[in-house]
């Protein structure tokens, strides 16, 4: 029976020393280094350096390396984050409103184009700061939801922090204030229900919203 016991105990103190010496500071190394940006060198040389360091002076080193990420990563990944949300954010501008407070200048797709929207269709939003900075950009339609569209920025923005060419932009049909007239549904596709099913928001589109459209495209060219 103590035979019995004492393996049990060996076997308990081998276990913690495996975990301990072997596959714990490994795994805490590739969890911290995740407080560092994926673009910040910082993240590999943490791992690399990890692995240089013998044995049984890891966890000790892993143990240092909690004030780094502390003071280091976790500080600046907040800082970007509070700056992006609070100092340095963007929004959407709402293109039917413009159009109803302008009709005469501020030309803005009819329903039957939006409905012709699909995915691969390249529309350009109104995207602006807090400040009154705006720039109108074209993004591509990758997804088609219940709610609206999921694009990806198509150009590079001049003066909007933290938004990027190929970044995710999630909008609504009224944020659309433009469509690439090559890249939407024919109405033959249309008619012959080949084109996926339209999101519920694109058919709740006010009827004089609609006619304020019509007149301003019978007007002349789009601005």
């Amino acid at each position: 029976m103590s035979e019995l016991l004492n393996t049990l105990v060996d076997l308990k103190a081998f276990l913690l020393v495996l975990i301990v010496f072997g596959v714990a500071p490994g795994v805490v190394v590739r969890l911290m280094s995740f407080a560092f940006h994926r673009d910040d060198p910082r993240r590999q040389e943490m791992r690399a350096e990890f692995y240089a360091v013998p044995r049984l002076s890891r966890p000790l080193w892993v143990a240092e390396q909690v004030e780094v990420v502390i003071f280091e990563g976790l500080r600046d990944r907040a800082i970007n984050v509070l700056a992006g949300r609070v100092i340095w954010r963007w929004h959407l501008g709402d293109g039917v409103e413009s159009n109803r407070l302008h009709p005469d200048t501020f030309w803005i797709p009819s329903p039957e184009e939006k409905a012709r929207i699909t995915e691969g269709s390249v529309v350009k939003l109104m995207f602006h700061m807090r400040d009154g900075w705006g720039e109108r950009m074209w993004v591509k339609v990758e997804k088609v939801t219940r709610k609206g569209y999921v694009g990806t920025l198509r150009n590079s923005p001049v003066g909007i922090p933290r938004l990027d060419y190929g970044d995710k932009v999630k909008f609504g049909p009224d944020a659309i204030i433009d469509v690439d007239p090559d890249t939407i549904l024919s109405d033959d596709r249309i008619i012959d229900g080949t084109s996926a099913p339209l999101p519920r928001a694109l058919t709740g589109i006010p009827r004089h919203e609609g006619r304020a459209v019509r007149r301003r495209a019978s007007r002349g060219p789009r601005r």
